[in-house]
């Protein structure tokens, strides 16, 4: 999820060490040069997705006792089958980079590369975990108001939340407004996944890794 992108490469995070309350630090850099003049700008289209995110929370605390937000940080979605074994730096599979001319030549991935790769294959959401967490979203009891969200949160919170982002500018759970991480279970991953099984009472199936 390019809204905290910037955690791929930081030593200091480690397996399910990124919260729905970590503060956002966007864009994903990928580590090849080569990479980088083809995957576009990430900081661009990670900030409007923060904005988006900031409008859904904006508008949810003015109306929400009428209508309600789900956002969901979806992770790495491959066009088609979806599947662990197509994941790399490139971001699809060899057959969709394909304007449907010539086949296309698969080069061999660097050592930046594969450390990119980890990364997506940590953020791998497959076609099953996605189907569950968005049947989760649309029946989702979201709070309604500010006072149902501070019970909510206390009740929901993990041993390793930071009160701080928990109770602050970066809280999920709002008024008429959910925030959570949707990956799928990915061995290592830095995503953590607690609060998401939490409120959705879905726990993922798949492990890009296994």
């Amino acid at each position: 999820n390019h809204v905290m992108g910037g955690y791929k490469d930081l030593s200091t995070h480690g397996p399910s060490s990124v919260h729905p309350t970590s503060p956002p630090r966007v864009g994903t850099i990928p580590l090849n040069p080569a990479q980088i003049s083809s995957s576009g700008d990430a900081i661009a289209y990670g900030t409007a997705k923060l904005a988006a995110e900031r409008l859904a929370m904006t508008l949810g605390e003015l109306y929400g006792d009428v209508t309600s937000f789900v956002v969901l940080r979806i992770g790495w979605c491959q066009p088609g089958e979806n599947l662990p074994c197509t994941l790399s730096a490139a971001g699809s599979p060899p057959e969709f980079l394909s304007d449907g001319g010539d086949e296309v030549v698969v080069e061999e991935a660097s050592e930046d590369d594969k450390k990119d790769e980890l990364w997506y294959k940590g953020m791998w959401l497959s076609n099953r975990d996605f189907l569950g967490y968005f049947g989760a979203a649309i029946d989702l009891d979201v709070p309604t108001t500010e006072e149902e969200a501070a019970v909510n949160r206390r009740d929901n919170a993990t041993a390793n939340d930071d009160e701080s982002c928990s109770s602050g500018v970066h809280r999920n759970v709002r008024k008429g407004f959910v925030l959570v991480n949707a990956m799928s279970k990915n061995s290592d991953a830095k995503w953590n996944l607690e609060e998401t099984e939490k409120w959705f009472g879905v726990v993922s199936k798949d492990d890009s890794i296994a």
